[in-house]
């Protein structure tokens, strides 16, 4: 298992382990697909335990976010250190999702 799922309400809450990419990130968009498949508009990456995202991680993060968003939903970041804000700064991804310091202030976010 590369990451952790619960639901908070109405919002998916993905925990990806220590790394998204190139390895982790098929099985996350899998299963976040399969979420979004069933209904779910709403969804927060909580990078707590990620230390790394790449390309194929962002990739994720944009599949879903275009396919939430054709439903009036969104997609939100939380506790993301200080590399992964750099990447989602310097990707333009700080536009596509919304950023959040804490679990609760991203899906207020939403």
């Amino acid at each position: 298992m590369t990451a952790e799922y619960k639901l908070q309400d109405d919002v998916l809450v993905v925990m990806p382990f220590e790394r998204l990419d190139t390895i982790s990130a098929p099985g996350v968009e899998k299963d976040v697909m399969a979420h979004i498949d069933t209904g779910t508009t709403k969804i927060v990456f909580d990078f707590q335990r990620t230390n790394y995202v790449s390309s194929a991680g962002l990739r994720v993060l944009l599949k879903a976010a275009k396919s939430v968003d054709k439903r009036g939903g969104g997609v939100g970041v939380c506790n993301a250190n200080s590399h992964i804000l750099e990447v989602l700064d310097i990707s333009g991804f700080k536009m596509v999702v919304k950023i959040g310091k804490t679990l609760d202030k991203a899906v207020a976010a939403l």
